[in-house]
């Protein structure tokens, strides 16, 4: 792996303005490269094993928006932990960590998206179709044209929303959602919750397409 060894002044300050918008998208981002370069993984919610997201034993810097976080070498949150608070790390190795991480969870309980309760989850869902686990909806605020899924749904802008989820209601597991076509691109994965703009949480193209996440 390419580490990089010098940043000009005019690169830093530009990658410093695209990071910033970037990792402002999700609560922890991690990057392959020493101080943020290279490809980003978003992360909102615990992860028991990176390697489903194809980001195992690759993480060299990250950043960390909101809560403290601790990042593992080992699955399910074993091996050498290290817990890191709310900062720009970039570089993992003076935290012994360096290319070195496979699993990331927040320190203290977090409450992911706009939970409202079990109640009005199902209320939501049950207004759709029966056997539904998501609602996706074309606007922000839960606005415009719907579609509820039980299913991976792998192509959302030609065959059901003829266009990008905006804002989406789950009732029932975790989903991965893609900015691509084909679980292609951005993707987060998210739980039960109700989540009015996807822009928060790093798909600030829309979700393309969406499926149950890989288990843990």
């Amino acid at each position: 792996m390419n580490k990089v060894s010098k940043i000009s002044r005019v690169a830093y300050m530009s990658g410093g303005a695209m990071l910033a918008a970037c990792a402002a998208a999700a609560d922890l981002t991690l990057y392959a490269d020493d101080g943020y370069q290279g490809r980003a993984l978003n992360v909102v919610i615990d992860e028991r094993e990176l390697s489903v997201r194809n980001f195992n034993d690759r993480a060299s810097s990250v950043v960390i928006e909101s809560g403290a976080w601790v990042l593992c070498s080992g699955d399910d949150f074993g091996g050498k932990c290290v817990t890191l608070e709310p900062g720009r790390y970039a570089s993992l190795r003076a935290v012994g960590l360096d290319d070195d991480v496979s699993s990331v969870r927040h320190r203290d309980p977090a409450s992911i998206g706009e939970f409202k309760g079990a109640e009005e989850i199902a209320r939501a869902a049950a207004s759709a179709e029966p056997g539904t686990d998501i609602v996706l909806y074309a606007d922000d605020g839960y606005a415009g044209r719907s579609h509820s899924a039980g299913q991976p749904q792998a192509d959302l802008q030609s065959e059901i929303l003829q266009g990008k989820a905006a804002s989406v209601v789950i009732a029932e597991g975790e989903w991965e959602l893609c900015d691509d076509t084909y679980y292609r691109g951005q993707c987060v994965t998210l739980g039960p919750g109700k989540y009015p703009s996807l822009k928060t949480y790093g798909l600030t193209r829309g979700a393309s397409s969406v499926r149950h996440a890989p288990p843990h």
